[in-house]
């Protein structure tokens, strides 16, 4: 039975490159600047289309086309061999190469391929489209921005070409493109319209009604535009109110009035500018499915002389493989709510069984009723199955409900395998009973309010860890409470502090009643391009019960460069002797114990659906002088081998 369950994961993941199947793929790009006065000789080395009305038809399997962007009094547009938004006709498997030259004066523009069901919405979803980049509008000297883009239909049918440009394809700028297909009478065209920039277009916080100064240019109102999803310009924009600066238009799938890039474990948040690695499929009716995981094929071993082993099972080394694979949908009711769903799944009581795998001072929860020292718990076989509901006010204020059997309450940082800070480590923080350990949590009812850049949050979950048997469903209790305020002032920070009332937290524990855990962490992610992300989380985390106050304190880095990324991890923190299972006679109080991490990956096959990476950690471990006789010593060595599986990163 259980290794039907992991066949049936593993196809799960690895099959799930079935919801991206895209109608074209970018197969490359080159960004380029060139001068007015060398259009004409850049449109005479085009592919000649046959014309008929607004169609362009073409014969060739590989086509050549220059596409600019309208004239003055027809911004939101295209111009292709003289016809306004064309449609193109290709045949079925055509490449289409394209030189997209920005020739507008103001504003900055793309141009995407891809389905579009409908007229095009105000903020077009650009996930399973292919294009050129957001090119910046003319400058002074008269230089344009273009970018000479090959893409290759992947299928027949009708499909859109468009500027993701919030508002701009919702202004008429798109046009059809048919692969395969002849157009039928009723396809529908562009019309020409008036563009006036709307609220939510967003305005430049210094934009006042003060007159120019005397020998200052009036200020152009395509001046105070800022697109959405994109990089910090010279004019970062990324504290405005009510823009997504994820990257993606999508909605969060927790909450209809936030975006997706924000979106992280439970109901918690992640910097906008996160990066988001799964599978995509949207729905006719507005709905979305998301599959997203990881695993890590490894083998460890952890330094120290101290026996690992609980049960007389395993010891300071293992082969092992953690594992989470997570499955999202959400339906919109109307333009103001939307309900939600949430599985997710961990392999690791097949692979990790009941003892977990070695890491050095990590604490918490049980096997045959010893508790684990030294030692990391695995995870249930069902993490999270939980339920949203969320409403709109307007474009600043919402509203939500979380029910979760299992779920997460709102406590705490992002847990440590979602964070992107984190994607290329394998070990769990040995602070992680200190700071997110209530992600995985036998009932849990949490209800939120948004504000912009700010959410309240309040839970009511069982405080008690879950039991040894990691594949049944543990009673629900709601005997505990939470509350988590979280701030993104902009859209590379993520803020949140927040509070906890556990009771009878840990089952190792029966004495501690009550547990207070008070946690603060500061996340920082900045995207230098679609191949270069620095993600990075700080965790405060602070149990407090009958036997005092703990601290633990982590740092940790992931830096991803085309297919290479440097990543570590630094954490102190106060465990006693009975967190750490030490033999009598011990030494009263806490003590420090540390690790710090550094590794590497190499990415042998990327953007295919799944990548997979090779990659290596070193660690170093400490601890205080008062127990080294317990772990021979105060520092030691481990290090571990390990091939990560994910799905590749949404564009």
């Amino acid at each position: 039975m259980k290794r039907s369950i992991f066949l049936i994961a593993l196809v799960f993941m690895l099959g799930a490159n079935a919801f991206a199947q895209m109608a074209f793929t970018l197969v490359s790009s080159e960004k380029r600047t060139v001068k007015e006065s060398g259009i004409s000789q850049l449109e005479k080395e085009q592919t000649s289309g046959k014309k008929d009305k607004s169609n362009l038809t073409f014969t060739e399997k590989e086509v050549r086309l220059v596409a600019v962007t309208g004239p003055e009094d027809d911004m939101l547009s295209y111009r292709i061999q003289g016809v306004r938004n064309p449609n193109l006709i290709l045949p079925a498997g055509a490449t289409l190469k394209i030189l997209f030259i920005n020739i507008d004066g103001d504003m900055r523009h793309d141009i995407r391929f891809g389905r579009v069901t409908g007229d095009p919405p105000i903020a077009p979803d650009v996930t399973e489209t292919a294009g050129a980049e957001k090119l910046a509008a003319r400058a002074e000297d008269g230089t344009m921005q273009a970018e000479e883009i090959v893409i290759k239909a992947n299928e027949d049918g009708a499909f859109k070409y468009f500027c993701s440009v919030r508002g701009h394809a919702k202004g008429g700028m798109w046009g059809n493109i048919l692969v395969g297909v002849k157009p039928g009478a009723d396809l529908k065209t562009a019309p020409m319209t008036q563009h006036v920039h709307s609220p939510d277009e967003g305005k430049m916080p210094a934009e006042t009604n003060d007159a120019p100064k005397a020998g200052e240019k009036p200020a152009h109102k395509h001046d105070d535009m800022i697109d959405m999803g994109n990089e910090k310009k010279p004019d970062d924009m990324s504290g405005m109110p009510g823009m997504d600066h994820s990257g993606h238009a999508t909605r969060s799938m927790i909450n209809i009035g936030e975006p997706m890039g924000r979106e992280g474990s439970g109901t918690s948040w992640l910097p906008d500018s996160s990066p988001m690695y799964g599978y995509m499929k949207m729905f006719k009716d507005g709905g979305m499915l998301m599959l997203h995981g990881n695993m890590f094929m490894r083998y460890t071993q952890v330094g120290s002389n101290r026996d690992a082993s609980v049960g007389g099972k395993s010891g300071r080394s293992r082969f092992d493989a953690p594992s989470m694979f997570m499955a999202m949908y959400s339906r919109p009711i109307n333009e103001r709510s939307q309900i939600g769903f949430r599985a997710m799944l961990s392999l690791d009581p097949i692979i990790e069984r009941g003892f977990g795998y070695p890491l050095l001072y990590q604490s918490g929860e049980t096997y045959r009723g010893q508790p684990l020292h030294d030692r990391q718990h695995p995870h249930e076989f069902f993490s999270e199955l939980a339920a949203t509901y969320s409403y709109k006010f307007d474009d600043k204020n919402s509203f939500f409900v979380y029910a979760g059997y299992p779920g997460e309450p709102a406590l705490g940082p992002v847990a440590f395998m979602h964070r992107p800070s984190a994607a290329n480590n394998p070990d769990a923080p040995i602070g992680h009973h200190w700071q997110d350990a209530t992600h995985i949590t036998f009932g849990v009812l949490t209800a939120g309010f948004t504000h912009d850049k700010f959410k309240i949050e309040a839970s009511a979950f069982k405080g008690r860890e879950p039991d040894e048997n990691r594949w049944n469903f543990d009673s629900p209790k709601l005997d505990s409470f939470s509350g988590r305020l979280s701030y993104n002032p902009a859209t590379n920070w993520a803020f949140q502090v927040s509070y906890g009332y556990l009771k009878n937290p840990e089952p190792a524990e029966p004495e501690i009643t009550i547990m207070r855990r008070m946690t603060a962490s500061a996340s920082y992610n900045k995207k230098f391009g679609d191949d270069r992300n620095w993600a990075n989380s700080f965790v405060w985390g602070q149990n407090h019960s009958d036997d005092g106050r703990s601290n633990a304190f982590l740092f940790e880095s992931n830096y991803e460069f085309y297919k290479n990324a440097i990543f570590g991890r630094l954490e102190q923190v106060q465990k006693n002797a009975h967190e750490l299972a030490l033999d009598a006679p011990h030494p009263e109080g806490n003590f420090w114990v540390g690790a710090y991490s550094l590794g590497y990956l190499r990415d042998v096959v990327s953007e295919k659906g799944i990548d997979m990476g090779i990659g290596g950690m070193a660690t170093f471990n400490t601890n205080t002088p008062s127990i080294s006789s317990f772990y021979g010593g105060t520092t030691h060595g481990g290090w571990q081998l390990f091939v990560r599986f994910r799905p590749s990163k949404m564009k």
